[in-house]
């Protein structure tokens, strides 16, 4: 849009400038009493002049709407994100949230709510026009070829493509599922969760104890 008008508002100035040189070489060498009413040979120039200065009104108008509407749209997710990170560090905020995931231990429940953060970025980055279609398919594809990044998607997948709101949202949504269904056709299903260092010494040491108190009432008996 901007190519299209400068060159046409540089012709239509050029244009009136030189109207005069043309009035004097087709003049038939009177004092052409029609002179009187030169100002009316710029009405077509002036008429082209007010269209394009309209045409430039408008679109930096239409700029200046998308621009406050990406501004409202990144000042909401910024509050959306600060409430996903007070969430992540303490429990109790985070049961105000209800249920948003079906896996139940603590380390996933942040693994999950981390990968939204991460999510939630890249939207906004696409969005804007700073992250292109490549680089997103490239980081689902990483992301969705580990078990907390597919477990994510596996439960927010539906409540995210139903609530798209804009053409891009839809296409960042399709985008992310399509390299989700491409990581469920190498890796069909979501392996178990790793259990926690210090969760399997604790269940190594119970089984010890029972093993001792198993032989122990059996040399009793």
């Amino acid at each position: 849009m901007v190519l299209l008008t400068i060159p046409l508002v540089l012709t239509a100035t050029a244009l009136v400038v030189l109207s005069p040189l043309a009035i004097d070489a087709i003049d038939d060498g009177g004092q052409w009493s029609r002179r009187s009413e030169i100002g009316q040979t710029y009405g077509a120039a002036a008429a082209l002049l007010s269209v394009l200065a309209l045409a430039a009104i408008a679109f930096s108008l239409v700029l200046q709407a998308r621009e406050v509407k990406l501004a409202r749209e990144q000042a909401s997710r910024a509050t959306h994100n600060e409430l996903i990170t007070m969430a992540l560090n303490d429990p109790d905020y985070r049961e105000c949230w209800g249920v948003f995931s079906t896996e139940r231990d603590e380390r996933s429940i942040r693994q999950q709510l981390y990968t939204n953060l991460v999510v939630s970025y890249w939207q906004t980055r696409f969005e804007l026009g700073t992250f292109s279609e490549t680089h997103l398919r490239h980081g689902a594809a990483t992301v969705f070829s580990a078990r907390p990044g597919r477990v994510f998607w596996r439960d927010a997948r539906e409540a995210r493509i139903r609530t798209s709101q804009t053409r891009k949202a839809r296409r960042f949504h399709s985008i992310l599922d399509e390299e989700y269904q491409k990581s469920l056709a190498t890796m069909p299903t979501l392996e178990a969760a790793p259990v926690h260092r210090r969760t399997a010494r604790l269940a190594g040491l119970l089984r010890g104890i029972a093993d001792r108190l198993e032989g122990a009432g059996m040399r009793n008996g």
